[in-house]
């Protein structure tokens, strides 16, 4: 796309040059401020508020209610907390309609001359770095917005702006939202396959038997049900704080990093303490299974893993461990823990409102499907291949979103800022592949 014939300085470093007929005006000379209106409603009172009316914060729409404060076209602006320094996610807000809004995000209503969807996209593409302070959380003082400068082109210009951004971002947004679908089915079939191979095996002539366990259903004959309770030895991990781990020394797992940091199967562990704090944490060894004795929801409890490396290393509290019989192949038993069978046996084991907890003696009592260990390595040999392939392309697809956005962020900055002239652009059918 082409460029505007000629160009100005802009004054600002993160602009740079503007097209000769655009003006610069800071946002006090362009809007006004209506955060004295603003009312927060903390979530007792959204409860009793229970509506279908937007109730907004600092990066969307949190909830719903039954009232509201305003019934226009307004520009919503973060004020903290918001992902000022983000560049693929919005810092501002265009609404037109009934809404509530909170105190953590600022309300503008704009003057005559200047579109809000187009100071919207502007807001949007703002280098925050010289207007944001606070040390524990980013904030967007009511006088640092006022002196944030836009770029405002003849009101044409604004509308031909918008009209461009509009379908090319909804091109953009469409293929996004394509492309989310296909992992989340792709994601489903990882699930499927993993659940369908650790209850029925690979062949599917096997003469099968009812398992007795309504969530399992039949299995082959030659497989047999059993508790985790036989598959070896229950203990606990104990010690390790945040203060004690080191860049360098002797290798731990800490309970957080389950959740954080590792997937299935550990090789090498991210965290170290020193000997002093080895003496009193729980050491482990190669083909030990992992569970959290915690989450925060149902769905996160005795999140399970396997540590598969070489080296002896220590684990943390909150952390159960099960050392397997030598009969059983960890890395088979990994992929039961994490099925969706054995998952729903830990939901319904979890005790606990504000965190969600599992016991050892809970895990014990979990019933599984085992075949002979033969056909425990094959499964692990088939899984590991198939389970790759689909991890390998959900990890392209994943990379896709993230250049869509990217692209859409620097295709509404190079608009907004005039890099590219739009004046002749047109409403067309291509689309974007």
């Amino acid at each position: 796309m082409k460029s505007y014939p000629s160009y100005k300085d802009s004054g600002v470093e993160w602009i740079g040059e503007i097209p000769s007929g655009w003006d610069k005006v800071k946002t006090n000379l362009i809007t006004e401020n209506l955060d004295s209106k603003r009312v927060p409603l903390n979530a007792e009172q959204r409860g009793e508020m229970e509506g279908s009316i937007p109730y907004w914060g600092s990066n969307g729409i949190i909830d719903y209610v039954n009232d509201y404060i305003f019934d226009e076209e307004l520009l919503l602006v973060g004020e903290d907390g918001a992902p000022f320094f983000d560049k693929c996610n919005n810092v501002s807000f265009f609404v037109d309609g009934k809404v509530w809004v909170n105190n953590h995000i600022h309300i503008l209503k704009l003057k005559s001359n200047v579109l809000p969807k187009y100071l919207c996209h502007s807001f949007n593409c703002v280098d925050y770095g010289e207007y944001i302070t606070g040390s524990t959380r980013d904030k967007l003082t009511q006088s640092d917005l006022d002196r944030i400068p836009h770029l405002i082109p003849p009101f044409f210009e604004q509308q031909q702006i918008v009209s461009f951004l509009d379908h090319k971002t909804q091109q953009i947004d469409d293929l996004i939202e394509k492309t989310e679908k296909k992992i989340e089915l792709l994601k489903e079939q990882r699930t499927s396959l993993i659940n369908h191979c650790v209850t029925k095996g690979l062949n599917p002539d096997v003469e099968m038997k009812d398992s007795g366990v309504e969530w399992i259903g039949e299995i082959p004959s030659e497989w047999e049900i059993r508790r985790l309770s036989t598959y070896g030895t229950f203990s606990k991990g104990r010690g390790i704080s945040r203060d004690e781990i080191k860049l360098t020394g002797i290798p731990c797992i800490r309970y957080g990093e389950i959740y954080t940091k590792y997937n299935r199967i550990i090789f090498n562990p991210l965290s170290f303490i020193d000997e002093e704090s080895s003496r009193k944490s729980e050491k482990i060894k190669k083909g030990n299974i992992l569970f959290t004795g915690s989450g925060e929801t149902i769905d996160e409890i005795g999140k399970t893993v396997v540590y598969y490396g070489e080296d002896d290393v220590y684990v943390g509290g909150d952390i159960i461990i099960l050392e397997l019989q030598k009969n059983l192949n960890p890395l088979f038993i990994s992929y039961i823990l994490n099925s969706s069978y054995v998952n729903f046996q830990k939901s319904i084991m979890g005790r606990g409102e504000i965190v969600v907890h599992i016991y050892s003696k809970n895990l014990r009592e979990i019933q599984t499907a085992l075949p002979p260990l033969p056909e425990q390595q094959q499964i692990v040999s088939y899984l590991d291949e198939q389970t790759k392939k689909i991890d390998s392309t959900v990890e392209k697809e994943t990379q896709r979103i993230e250049l869509l956005k990217e692209y859409r962020q620097s295709l509404i900055s190079e608009v907004v800022t005039g890099k590219i002239d739009v004046r002749e652009w047109t409403n067309d059918t291509q689309k974007l592949s």
